[in-house]
């Protein structure tokens, strides 16, 4: 798009519609698993590059003010996967609206340049939604429990190892309506729309 002169906002959001219109059409459809061949087959394949690592994580995101925030908020899922030589590939997507959540992780993946005979090592914080994620998507997949999760779950053990009544560990949606419920109104960053 030419930006030699001024263009409003509404032609901007537009051709971005128009765009991700374009590019979501393109997007195969969603399957319960993309593990393709059989091990024979994998057998055959050349021999893989290092592995790929891909990182998941969600949260929740306030999309409204006022009196109706529980109703705008939203869970987000994102990613990063990272293999060797090949450029570094992210992607993004809300997850309650979005139809297709495991084949954009998929094609992430395959974008790499992903083998069936290829380990793929998952780190994620273990919550339902970034688990189910992960599964079936490549037969030498691996799932990790990434640090911080650990690192939280630890802290918690050591303080009642000390006597202290810690505060539960939530993640995901029990996270969400527990701040919902606890934090302040300030405390929240804000999206607007």
């Amino acid at each position: 798009m030419p930006l030699e002169k001024r263009i409003s906002t509404a032609m901007l959001s537009e051709h971005i519609q128009q765009v991700a219109t374009r590019m979501e059409g393109e997007l195969g459809d969603e399957q319960s698993s993309f593990i393709e061949g059989c091990p024979l087959e994998w057998e055959t394949l050349p021999e893989p590059a290092e592995p790929l690592v891909m990182g998941i994580d969600g949260g929740y995101v306030r999309g409204r003010e006022g009196e109706n925030r529980k109703a705008g908020s939203f869970e987000i899922i994102v990613g990063k996967s990272i293999g060797g030589e090949v450029p570094t590939k992210r992607f993004g997507f809300v997850n309650d609206y979005d139809t297709k959540p495991k084949r954009r992780v998929y094609e992430a993946l395959k974008a790499q340049g992903m083998q069936m005979n290829q380990q793929v090592i998952f780190l994620s914080d273990g919550g339902d939604d970034v688990r189910n994620l992960q599964l079936y998507l490549n037969p030498q997949a691996e799932h990790v429990l990434d640090w911080f999760h650990i690192t939280m779950r630890l802290t918690v053990l050591e303080q009642l190892a000390k006597g202290a009544t810690p505060q539960p560990v939530t993640t995901g949606k029990k996270r969400h309506q527990q701040s919902e419920e606890e934090e302040p109104e300030s405390s929240m960053p804000t999206v607007k729309s």
